[in-house]
């Protein structure tokens, strides 16, 4: 019987581990697990994994993660404000529970991985993802491999310039008005004082978003200029959302780029992006 590969996307409210084919990438199995303490929820992944016969793991974590390779500690959680992770060694206690190849990204990286190998970014060599939910998570990928300097990127708290009358304070408790601290769904509903999915037919209300996310579009275009940048998240994939943003990028970059901005549009694979990808770094392991 052919092994199976694993797969983990880890965050900060579930961690999610699932066994995939690995020639079609189908989901075989799954399971929905509590972010709770790193022994016990890194223990319930364990167990169950531990029911089927897997020849690699890929893991796509929330981060900031340790990706110096090199590192003592690489594949372990960095300094963060999600109590007792930080240090936790994610890829470390994992690889040496199973007892297989493994391997980490953050899940931003791995869902930009695989968008460009099944969803909305197949048939581009430069694809950025963005999701915009409860934070704002960035990343890039060129022929199906992360761009990374010395780290990973943290686009997601970039600084922003503030749209003007904006008044709102931003709500990241490192930065306050970066771009998460302005634009993520939180900060949505602390501005307008009102949960986002009843703002629906708010043109003020999207636009200002829009406004915020182009500016991210900016940085895509002149720092990296991929080929298209695609927004997931419960806010990203507002059915007019990618257009909004694509139209607000126009007017932000004001004609300076030599082929204008990249191509914006709604990720295709959803809320199964870093899952996916997760299982294409098992796969090539």
């Amino acid at each position: 019987m052919t092994q199976l590969l694993a797969a983990l996307e880890a965050g900060g409210t579930k961690f999610r581990p699932a066994v995939l084919d690995p020639e079609t990438l189908e989901i075989i199995d799954q399971e929905w697990i509590p972010t709770t303490s790193p022994d016990a929820t890194l223990s319930a992944c364990l167990a169950f994994f531990s029911r089927f016969d897997i020849s690699a793991l890929g893991i796509a974590s929330f981060g900031p993660i340790v990706v110096d390779a090199n590192a003592d500690n690489y594949g372990a959680i960095a300094a963060t404000p999600k109590p007792g992770w930080s240090g936790a060694p994610i890829l470390h206690t994992l690889a040496q529970g199973l007892g297989v190849p493994a391997d980490i990204e953050t899940d931003v990286e791995a869902a930009a991985v695989a968008e460009w190998k099944l969803g909305a970014g197949k048939g581009y060599t430069s694809v950025g993802y963005v999701t915009v939910g409860t934070g704002i998570g960035a990343a890039l990928a060129i022929n199906g491999t992360p761009f990374r300097g010395r780290n990973h990127t943290e686009l997601g708290h970039i600084p922003v310039s503030r749209v003007a009358g904006d008044t709102f304070a931003g709500r990241c408790p490192f930065h306050n008005d970066c771009l998460e601290g302005m634009a993520c769904g939180p900060a949505i509903g602390e501005r307008w004082e009102a949960d986002p999915a009843t703002l629906d037919d708010r043109d003020d209300v999207w636009d200002l978003e829009a406004a915020y996310l182009a500016q991210l579009i900016r940085v895509y275009t002149l720092g990296f200029a991929p080929e298209i940048v695609l927004f997931g998240g419960g806010v990203g994939t507002r059915p007019d959302m990618a257009e909004r943003i694509a139209r607000a990028a126009e007017a932000d970059l004001a004609g300076y780029a030599v082929d204008g901005p990249p191509v914006v549009a709604t990720a295709g694979l959803g809320a199964d992006a870093g899952l996916i990808g997760a299982a294409i770094t098992a796969q090539r392991l």
